[in-house]
């Protein structure tokens, strides 16, 4: 703690002097340096949540009792304390909650205050004004406030996935926590799956894991998954049937659950607006998945064939060993026993 905080000064120091190299750093303490902002450095944005638009960037801190900071951002990693403003809005089941984002004098930050979050994603929308030119955007914010999504990143980067990589289905593969996952939506239907992966990039069953995902692209949308049949997969259903320029992940288990947003790396700036680059989740796909569980008395062996673009027609394969037992689905279901 004691050699922070010296470097914390040495780093203000030299901003206040003017050198060149403390004019492109990211420092931890980002206001905008006044006599009074020196002396608030404890309050700034440690681990900021950065979405970067057209004409700057604003990062984010969302803590979990619902307090908010923000700090606005020209290209050139000058902040911007003049002539900048903002309102938040989180969606909510019983309705919408609305809060101005207010700059802060001392510190030079945004900050506003909101409900708590209690949900496992929270969908927050912004609209900032700079200078009269508006920087809109929406997050998923975990009950853990943005921290959480920043520690998942930290995670995340150590168990790197080789680039260009895709799934079994074609989607993009993500790990998230101690899980890897593969996220792959059908263009046709909208139908959304959740595979969980093993080391070698195979399936295995779901098990006890609760999956919720937002997507942001076009609009944005949060969809609860449910269990797919015999355990194969997490499903649910997108409106907007196009990649997502984002997409956050929950992978909740009975003790804990873990976050990410997809193909994000600590330090990274978030592209947002028309030059976002789109993730690779919506394709064309067959479900082309077999997944093998150890055979003892009892255990379920599930082969997914169904290409169709709803559930109506799934045809199900299941093997129950040491047990006479099948499962069918509107007439196309077909069980086999050993």
């Amino acid at each position: 703690m004691q050699a922070k905080s010296i470097l914390s000064v040495v780093a203000l120091t030299t901003l206040i002097a003017g050198s060149p190299f403390a004019t492109g750093c990211k420092t931890t303490a980002e206001a905008s340096v006044t006599e009074e902002s020196v002396q608030a450095v404890p309050v700034a944005i440690e681990d900021p949540l950065t979405e970067e638009h057209d004409g700057g960037s604003v990062g984010w801190e969302f803590a979990p009792d619902g307090a908010v900071k923000a700090i606005v951002k020209a290209p050139d990693g000058k902040p911007i304390d003049k002539d900048v403003s903002g309102t938040l809005t989180w969606k909510g089941p019983n309705g919408d909650a609305q809060a101005p984002l207010a700059l802060d004098a001392k510190t030079g930050l945004l900050v506003a205050t909101g409900p708590k979050l209690e949900a496992d994603l929270t969908e927050v929308k912004y609209n900032i004004s700079v200078s009269g030119k508006p920087w809109n955007g929406t997050l998923h914010v975990p009950s853990g406030g943005t921290k959480v999504i920043v520690e998942g990143a930290r995670k995340a980067e150590k168990r790197p996935i080789p680039p260009g990589k895709t799934g079994p289905n074609g989607g993009v593969i993500q790990v998230v926590g101690d899980d890897t996952i593969e996220v792959v939506a059908d263009k046709a239907s909208g139908q959304v799956r959740v595979y969980v992966l093993d080391a070698d990039l195979k399936p295995i069953p779901v098990g006890d894991r609760k999956i919720k995902l937002g997507f942001v692209g076009q609009g944005s949308e949060l969809v609860v998954l449910t269990p797919g049949p015999g355990g194969l997969y997490c499903v649910g259903k997108v409106g907007a049937k196009v990649n997502p320029v984002k997409l956050t992940v929950v992978v909740a288990h009975p003790t804990h659950a873990d976050v990410v947003l997809v193909g994000y790396r600590p330090g990274v700036h978030v592209i947002v607006g028309p030059s976002a680059p789109a993730l690779n989740v919506v394709v064309a796909t067959a479900w082309n998945v077999d997944v093998k569980v150890n055979r003892a008395p009892g255990v379920v062996v599930v082969h997914d064939d169904d290409d169709d673009d709803d559930d109506d027609g799934r045809r199900v394969h299941i093997h129950v060993h040491g047990k006479h037992k099948g499962k069918h689905k509107h007439g196309r279901g077909h069980g086999h026993w050993k």
